[in-house]
């Protein structure tokens, strides 16, 4: 084997090492994307819903992702969410009014795109 050779297959080693690390690191302490320990996301049932409708979301990478905009449109009074993060949709279910240009605002300021689908 030439020096070459072996020059060549330490600096790939080295590489791949670099590569690897961070990424056994987020699997052995279970962090998301995002960086927090994921975490379970709590469910809210309105007691009456009339209607629903779907908004298509972009931004979203992991279950933190969905969490926060769960509990952040479930503050809302009158709404309830599920997010569906293979898809990138907000399904929201809603008692009074639909206030869809407010949940697309809110997700806005939350550095999300919503639209309507």
């Amino acid at each position: 084997m030439k020096i070459i050779d072996v020059l060549t297959i330490l600096i790939l080693g080295v590489i791949i090492l670099l590569v690897i690390k961070p990424l056994l690191k987020r699997i052995c302490t279970r962090q998301t994307c995002c960086g927090e320990e994921r975490i379970k996301i709590k469910k809210k049932k309105l007691h009456k819903p009339i209607g629903s409708y779907k908004l298509s979301v972009e931004g979203m990478h992991c279950m933190n992702c969905a969490k926060r905009i769960t509990d952040a449109v479930n503050k809302l009074e009158g709404l309830s969410c599920k997010v569906s993060l293979g898809k990138k949709e907000v399904f929201i279910q809603y008692e009074d009014k639909p206030k869809k240009i407010e949940v697309i605002k809110l997700l806005g300021d939350m550095d999300f795109l919503a639209r309507e689908e």
